[in-house]
């Protein structure tokens, strides 16, 4: 056996290094690969049902290969003294278990850092963040998200302290709890649809409808969940027809949230009546700047400006009458 100190969140820890029979050790139930999954009604899965899950997944397989091939492993796993729950390195550990069956004299211990037995939970989510944000950034979105919602509402960490020690910015950091809160809200943990509520709630154009419809919310989780939306992609196309604003796109909208239509077919709609055309859109922004009371009221401050102005005004009506005119004689 030997010491080392490990530093977490700027404080030193000693921790004993040695070799503990991997049947003693428990699976840490707050990590985030086995919480989403498995802790979404907030009771304590058993032992067994964690290792069963986690031997199911396909990168344990792999780490179960390497370290069969390596003879061991290279990073041992962190433990907490006293309850023996493996804070870091649990697919590891079910990787072990799973050799273990076959081999149970070969692979009956493995090499663990011994934490202190009074470690508190900000200690232990800043380890985790320090392993898999900062580090090697295994966890996918949806794992880190609920990790940093989980710490935020345990220890109360500010927000703002979190994305400064993992290296994030503050408003990233906040996004993500928000959209692990609109999922919880929603019922629906399903870290397949993460990118789905991020993309619909980043969206600015969303946000401003958001506001004046109530039931929006509701209506997208429906169809997330249903899988009437099956890519992020459809949310960015959501975000282009509301962003048209005309009186047909509202009503596509509106068909779209009562569910009488897909947002396919009702991006095919507007996309076929040709708003989303940049030409259609450079029309739209000039005609909403015109009719804006300042534009007509700077045109008429003085005889200079006028003269300049109802120079350039005859030149565009002069251009618009001519493309409706060969408009009109192609479609004779």
């Amino acid at each position: 056996m030997s010491t080392e100190n490990l530093t977490i969140g700027k404080r030193d820890y000693e921790v004993q290094i040695e070799e503990l029979n991997q049947a003693d050790l428990r699976f840490y139930s707050e990590n985030p690969r086995i919480y989403s999954v498995l802790n979404i009604m907030g009771e304590e899965p058993a032992q067994d049902l964690i290792e069963g899950h986690m031997s199911d997944l396909e990168h344990v397989k792999q780490l179960k290969r390497s370290i069969e091939s390596n003879g061991g492993l290279i990073d041992p796993l962190i433990v907490r003294n006293g309850d023996f729950t493996v804070l870091e390195g649990n697919s590891r550990l079910a990787a072990y278990r799973i050799l273990c069956k076959n081999d149970p004299i070969k692979w009956g211990k493995v090499k663990c850092k011994i934490l202190p037995p009074n470690i508190d939970d900000a200690a232990v989510f800043a380890l985790l963040g320090q392993y898999h944000i900062i580090g090697k950034k295994d966890w996918d979105p949806f794992e880190q998200a609920h990790y940093l919602f989980r710490r935020h509402k345990q220890t109360k960490f500010p927000i703002s302290s979190m994305a400064q020690e993992l290296g994030i910015t503050t408003q990233r950091a906040s996004r993500m709890i928000d959209v692990i809160e609109f999922m919880i809200k929603h019922d629906d943990l399903n870290k397949k649809h993460w990118s789905y509520y991020e993309e619909y709630l980043k969206s600015l154009t969303i946000k401003k409808h958001r506001q004046n419809n109530q039931e929006m919310d509701d209506s997208i989780s429906k169809m997330i969940r249903a899988d009437d939306i099956r890519q992020a992609a459809d949310i960015r196309n959501l975000t282009k027809i509301l962003k048209v604003g005309d009186k047909q796109s509202k009503k596509i909208a509106q068909k779209i949230f009562s569910r009488k239509i897909s947002i396919d077919e009702g991006y095919k709609e507007i996309q076929d009546s040709g708003k989303l055309d940049d030409v259609f859109k450079r029309l739209q922004n000039f005609r909403k700047v015109i009719n804006e009371n300042s534009f007509g009221e700077q045109i008429a401050a003085n005889k200079e400006s006028w003269d300049r102005a109802n120079f350039e005004m005859n030149k565009i009506i002069k251009r618009l009458e001519q493309i409706k005119k060969n408009y009109d004689k192609q479609t004779k």
